[in-house]
């Protein structure tokens, strides 16, 4: 486990911050420049397998998450994109995003599917919201959706945001590990600034070799990350989130 600790008093101009630096696809990875799908990829089409997860039923090709923790405007912004190797990976195409209602809200859902051969079908659907578990009146819920015309060899996509209740400064997490492999993640958070009443600290375990959280000169927090194992469930394991590839970002 290893740990940094930053002081947060640091303003720059969204300019600045901005043109710090460009994400996947030539994008903008930062969540105020904000998220959308990237360009098709032909070679991504073309993938039938991934050498360093055999078998594997589908494996995230790219992922990406942003978060600000403004005092007004609180949010993460996160995209995932998907490719389909088996019959059995077009189950991905069933979208379940798990919320704390009340303390967070998922808004924005866009999705698409991109076909073998590159043709688009958007997702036109609804956003079912459902409760999967009440604990001491608090409700977790989930925003369910389906992603239209999944194949094998299709790749699914979809970007959303986390609204949390304002007014409230949030600890957060990056978790690596995901049920998939991983190819390439980058992720991104802009502290809370307005006052220097909070300090943020963070500390992480089981990294990939090479990533490790950075703090830029503007003061945002970044980590790009490649190749992260698919996360293997045990029976009588601990909580499975405390054995995962992690960042904890808590204010103090």
């Amino acid at each position: 486990m290893f740990s940094h600790r930053l002081r947060v008093s640091c303003i720059a101009s969204s300019a600045l911050i901005t043109a710090a630096f460009l994400g996947y696809g030539l994008l903008p990875s930062l969540a105020w420049a904000g998220i959308g799908f990237q360009p098709v990829n032909p070679e991504e089409l073309k993938m039938t397998s991934e050498p360093q997860a055999p078998g594997a039923p589908a494996i995230i090709l790219y992922r990406q998450v942003d978060r600000i923790d403004d005092r007004y405007t609180p949010h993460e912004d996160n995209y995932i994109r998907i490719k389909v190797l088996t019959d059995e990976g077009r189950n991905h195409a069933n979208v379940e995003i798990v919320f704390s209602k009340g303390w967070e809200d998922i808004v924005n859902v866009h999705a698409r599917t991109i076909r073998p051969d590159g043709s688009v079908a958007e997702f036109e659907g609804k956003v079912f919201e459902k409760t999967v578990a009440k604990k001491r009146g608090e409700e977790t819920q989930v925003k369910a959706f389906n992603l239209p015309d999944v194949q094998v060899g299709s790749i699914i996509e979809y970007f959303y945001t986390v609204d949390y209740k304002e007014h409230y400064v949030y600890g957060s997490h990056w978790i690596l590990s995901q049920e998939l492999f991983t190819k390439d993640a980058r992720f991104s958070l802009k502290p809370y600034q307005h006052d220097d009443q909070f300090h943020l600290r963070w500390t992480w375990q089981q990294l990939p070799p090479g990533a490790e959280p950075k703090q830029s000169n503007w003061g945002i927090v970044n980590m790009e990350t490649h190749n992260i194992p698919a996360f293997q469930t045990e029976d009588f394991m601990p909580p499975e989130n405390e054995l995962k590839a992690r960042v904890d970002f808590i204010y103090d």
